[in-house]
């Protein structure tokens, strides 16, 4: 959430707080008069420094405050209060938040608000989430014969003011029950999600959720799914995203399953604002119409196939392409085995470690580490002598990698490291429609390696190693710079992944590397298209045995772009990803 006022009120006048009906239209609430006919009245200990009302002062405060954790201490739930507090109040994300505490009730109210009156709605109201009772604070489990703690519970109304940008308000009425001092234990606050608001059950959440607008690319044309099925998921998100600086001009408030986040069926959301309030109004994305439509045609001969152009400089995503029946996030979502274009990283490691260009890196027919032995593609089934760092990645000699990061010595967790300080991996990246981690099925691209045998695999981009054609972008285009731009769909958002940039020599031997497989190696299909660029070429074998997947990365400074592309079960690297990387360049100009 962000920054809060500290505004806690306490209701102290002859007139309780107003509470809304469910049902009730317009802007204003009516008064509701303390249920025992005098407002705010409490027995004595209610104004003792350790009594109900201070308690019930206290909880609100500390929410206000944001500081859950205490708010939670001073419940009956302290463990799960206040996390569930917080993942509530992240959720919704208002910019600030007033409570007020009203008057002191006997009983539990049960004609509150199903959502509160939003400031300027002509649409109150909410429909009831499973598991939740309109306006009630929940009861205490109890049997037949056995006391019901809430029945000597103290209940206070309290008033929600939750503001967004833009002036944008929510309000609503809801009540909590201060259970009676026991023993050792001082009043506590009987804690339920319902108390948060009275709709909100334990399966459910809140979002706060801007209306849709169009989309339209960095130059101002309006993208469609239509024109661009696989950017429907994305277009769908952006099209409900908040620009940076920029309020939404009305907002519906969501009830939300905690696990899918989608509305929870039979509830109704709060509009906020003005209703269709948003004519004249898109969202500008970092996407280009035209490269996406040229990336797209690049990978129409390619049954199951991705690809993601980045602009190194500044990380903004410029086309995010995919042809594929099974996983039309192909581009972003895949996860693959990277192959050799992940020695890119793992070359990175070796020169932080002290490798030149021009050390050996012997390029033997196998390579035996442990139980496994190690093999080169077809093409270099016996190695080759005189090898160095920069042959073996030119020509993309598996074992001579493997004898590298053996022969100096790297630790199991070297390549984990240099891909998540140098490269951004193995965390979260927000690319302005929520936050994941791409690439992989966990939390981890580049997962540290539980034996020399598979640290030796990763070497060459096998073992546990997944990747997308974003992250491997991603990657060509931090060698482009020298510096990791977490990749973004709307200019200016700030993503929370981070990284060291890269040490200038490393930076201009890897962009050395990477010309040389296109001169010397074996990207030959990006031959002629720019004396600036470079690439990398990779063959993974996925894990069904089937036939190699078909990667490549590229990157130019010159031109500010960089590309990952993945064909499914299409052989070389220079096969299939390499002529749809050339295809979508020279379509699109950047040659």
């Amino acid at each position: 959430m962000g920054s809060r006022r500290v505004l806690l009120a306490i209701a102290a006048t002859a007139t309780s707080l107003a509470v809304v009906t469910a049902g009730c239209s317009g802007g204003g609430s009516k008064p509701k008069p303390a249920a025992n006919g005098a407002p705010g009245s409490a027995t004595s200990s209610a104004d003792d420094v350790s009594g109900p009302k201070s308690v019930a002062e206290a909880f609100l405060a500390a929410w206000q405050a944001g500081d859950y954790a205490k708010a939670g201490s001073l419940t009956d739930l302290p463990d799960k209060a206040g996390p569930r507090l917080k993942q509530v109040m992240t959720s919704l994300a208002p910019k600030s938040i007033e409570l007020k505490l009203g008057s002191q009730v006997n009983a539990p109210q049960t004609s509150k608000s199903a959502s509160g009156t939003p400031s300027g709605a002509a649409t109150p109201g909410a429909g009831t989430s499973p598991g939740a009772t309109p306006g009630a604070t929940p009861s205490a489990p109890s049997s037949s014969g056995t006391p019901n703690p809430l029945d000597t519970a103290v209940h206070f109304d309290f008033n929600v003011t939750d503001s967004f940008d833009g002036d944008l308000k929510w309000e609503y009425s809801s009540t909590m029950a201060v259970l009676p001092a026991t023993g050792d234990k001082p009043p506590l606050v009987h804690f339920a999600s319902a108390v948060i608001n009275p709709q909100l059950s334990a399966a459910s959440n809140l979002k706060a959720v801007p209306p849709a607008v169009p989309v339209a690319d960095r130059h101002g044309v309006v993208l469609s799914a239509t024109a661009h099925p696989t950017l429907s998921s994305v277009l769908s998100k952006l099209a409900v995203a908040r620009p940076k600086n920029a309020g939404a001009p009305s907002l519906l408030i969501q009830f939300v399953d905690n696990n899918t986040g989608n509305p929870i069926p039979g509830s109704t959301p709060v509009q906020i604002g003005a209703a269709n309030s948003t004519a004249g109004l898109q969202l500008s994305s970092t996407l280009d119409d035209k490269i996406q439509t040229e990336a797209e045609k690049a990978l129409a001969p390619y049954p199951e196939s991705g690809m993601v152009v980045i602009k190194p400089s500044t990380g903004e995503v410029l086309a995010m392409a995919a042809n594929s029946k099974t996983n039309p996030k192909m581009a972003f979502m895949a996860t693959r085995a990277p192959g050799s274009t992940f020695k890119t990283v793992t070359s990175t490691a070796l020169m932080l470690a002290g490798m030149k260009l021009d050390d050996p890196a012997e390029c033997t027919a196998t390579a035996q580490v442990g139980t496994q032995t190690y093999h080169n593609d077809e093409g270099l089934k016996d190695g080759f002598s005189g090898a160095t760092l920069l042959t073996a990645y030119e020509k993309s000699c598996n074992t001579s990698f493997v004898n590298a990061v053996l022969g100096h010595n790297l630790p199991n967790d070297a390549l984990t490291k240099t891909a998540h300080d140098y490269y951004g991996m193995n965390q979260p990246w927000d690319m302005g429609i929520g936050a994941a981690t791409y690439g992989t099925p966990g939390q981890q691209q580049v997962p540290a390696a539980d034996g020399r045998d598979l640290f030796a695999a990763e070497a060459f981009g096998q073992g546990r190693i997944t990747m997308a054609p974003l992250t491997m972008a991603s990657v060509a285009a931090t060698v482009a710079t020298g510096q990791f731009h977490q990749p973004i769909l709307i200019p200016d958002f700030q993503g929370p992944a981070k990284a060291t940039p890269l040490p200038g020599d490393v930076k201009a031997n890897l962009q050395t590397m990477m010309k040389g497989v296109i001169t010397d190696g074996t990207a030959t299909s990006l031959a002629g298209i720019s004396p600036t660029l470079g690439a990398k070429t990779g063959s993974a074998e996925p894990n069904s045995k089937d036939k190699t997947d078909s990667w490549m990365i590229a990157m130019d400074p010159d031109h500010d772009i960089a590309v990952g592309a993945l064909v499914l079960n299409a052989g070389f690297g220079n096969s299939a990803a390499g002529p749809a990387i050339a295809a979508m360049m020279k379509g699109a100009g950047l040659s």
